[in-house]
């Protein structure tokens, strides 16, 4: 049993040595090239050389070259093939070796040895920089861009002076992408913003830019206009049109077929100005030291249309004409006989002061002085809302009645045209009662008040009291709380024509007898009263 034991021993033991130095014998092997059963890359790379290896994972590394997108959207692909494009993965495979332990070759047979290295990239870097310093988007400085251009809403400026591309810095930064085997770079995310900047401009290109510093402020006021059911914002395209350009003066756009003031005078700066001495800026008319000229015309002429578009008369007749009129306006409690809906001389003085001071600067009493007849309940900044923005209420509700035609008026309405001393009731659109009438006394301030009122309070036999008279009328429509109606005048014996200027009534609508009994008689309560000055 003994002899036995030492016969397994004698041959076990050196069997064991044997595999021991057999396992060191190919443990050296191993460390002299790559583990059994490694995967780098996913290359097999047992029993193959580093320069081999390199091959397969070269041959394996597909890179076309790089895409450069510009912050314009214009696009530069440069090739591997041109910028000498070069990947080794020698000296990555060699510390990849270097970094594993041979003698555990016995585990790797078992779980195998996966790894992953990156290669040496290299280029031309000369090349890369000549062609990309080539591209298209660096341009000389005179050729970009600097002008003013028209747009739906009046002008802006294009300046391509304030994010030129530098090429220096666009280089480098392709240069870093195409060494990271970047297949592209979008010079326009933030990533790359210090690859563009503003550049210094040329005299030429400086002048356009003081030229819209100047205009900026016009094209961009912040006045905007309520007028009747309308909001009209002058930086929405308005203001722009009161610059005079070239190609209107050549034209001569500045004749109108009324007299209006603001002719052959324009706004230049702080000052007054005519057309002796101009010249032609990007298109504007500028004075020698490049300030735009402003039309005083235009200015008038904004306000002129609103004033004319607003006048009761002409708005009441297309609405009898079957025209699709939206709003009729009436002056609201005017005993003058004006028939502005607003005061079209006092706003264009105002918007010109607004033009030739400072931008966006104008003192509070000079805001005052132009609206010293405006009640104010507000307080003093009611004109402007919480964005600064001005705002002129041309049809403000406490002078002006706004109507809506179809559903404030109708077709069953009485009309009282104060001008033409003529009275017409409506029934159905067709004119059913009309007669002269004597209105308030205009040589006395008496005038019989504008506006838009509802017949209420019919009565007989109604005695008017007053601090001079006493008087009984037979038929009596109340217009207003004032004491305002519409009544029989027996004492009368003639109405119409120019009586009103010099013998007119109180303030009510004096009505021939006859008359006022059949209108007094045909007219409903709450029924529509139009009351207007031509």
């Amino acid at each position: 049993m003994k002899d036995k034991t030492k016969l397994i021993v004698r041959i076990a033991v050196p069997a064991f040595a044997g595999l021991i130095v057999l396992y060191l014998i190919i443990g050296y092997f191993y460390s002299k090239g790559f583990p059994c059963c490694t995967w780098v890359n996913g290359v097999y790379c047992t029993g193959k050389s580093v320069d081999q290896v390199n091959s397969e994972l070269c041959n394996k590394f597909d890179y076309k070259g790089i895409t450069i997108k510009d912050q314009s959207g214009a696009t530069l692909f440069v090739s591997a093939k041109e910028m000498d494009f070069k990947i080794d993965y020698t000296e990555a495979l060699k510390e990849f070796i270097k970094n594993q332990n041979a003698l555990s070759w016995g585990i790797y047979i078992f779980k195998g040895l996966t790894g992953q290295v990156e290669p040496d990239i290299s280029c031309d870097e000369k090349k890369l920089a000549k062609i990309v310093g080539d591209w298209e988007i660096f341009v000389p400085q005179d050729t970009l861009d600097v002008s003013i251009v028209k747009t739906e809403k009046g002008y802006e400026l294009k300046n391509e002076l304030l994010s030129v591309p530098n090429k220096e810095s666009i280089i480098d930064a392709v240069d870093v992408a195409a060494l990271n085997a970047a297949s592209d770079i979008d010079l326009s995310s933030k990533d790359y913003e210090d690859c563009y900047g503003p550049i210094k401009p040329n005299a030429t290109q400086q002048e356009v830019i003081d030229l819209y510093s100047k205009i900026e402020p016009v094209i961009n006021c912040n006045i905007t206009y309520l007028y009747g059911n309308k909001k009209i914002p002058l930086k929405d395209g308005t203001a722009s049109k009161f610059l005079l350009t070239n190609e209107e003066m050549k034209e001569g756009t500045e004749d109108y077929d009324y007299d209006n003031p603001g002719r052959g005078r324009y706004i230049a700066g702080n000052s007054e100005v005519g057309l002796s001495d101009v010249r032609n800026l990007q298109g504007f008319v500028v004075t020698q030291n490049g300030d735009p000229l402003i039309s005083e015309a235009r200015i008038y002429d904004f306000f002129y249309k609103m004033v004319k578009a607003g006048y009761t008369a002409d708005a009441l007749e297309r609405y009898k004409n079957g025209e699709d009129v939206e709003m009729i306006m009436v002056p609201k409690n005017n005993r003058a006989g004006n028939p502005k809906i607003f005061d079209n001389v006092a706003e264009y003085n105002y918007l010109k002061k607004v033009f030739s001071s400072n931008p966006g600067e104008l003192k509070k009493d000079e805001k005052k002085d132009d609206k010293k007849d405006e009640k104010k309940d507000d307080g003093d900044n009611e004109n402007q809302d919480d964005t600064g923005e001005e705002i002129r209420e041309l049809t403000n509700e406490k002078k002006v009645d706004c109507i809506d035609a179809k559903k404030d008026l109708g077709k069953t309405y009485i009309e009282v045209d104060v001008s033409n001393q003529h009275l017409y009731y409506y029934v159905d659109g067709e004119v059913a009662i009309e007669t002269d009438v004597v209105t308030g006394d205009m040589s006395k301030g008496c005038g019989t008040p504008s506006g838009y009122y509802r017949a209420y309070d019919k009565q007989r036999e109604k005695t008017l009291r007053g601090d001079d008279y006493e008087t009984l009328v037979h038929y009596w429509m109340r217009l207003n709380n004032a004491g305002i109606g519409i009544h029989d005048a027996y004492w009368k014996h003639e109405f119409g024509g120019d009586i009103y200027k010099h013998n007119g009534s109180h303030g009510c609508i004096n009505c021939p007898p006859d008359v006022a009994e059949r209108l007094w008689n045909a007219t409903k309560s709450k029924t529509p009263v139009i009351v207007y000055y031509r």
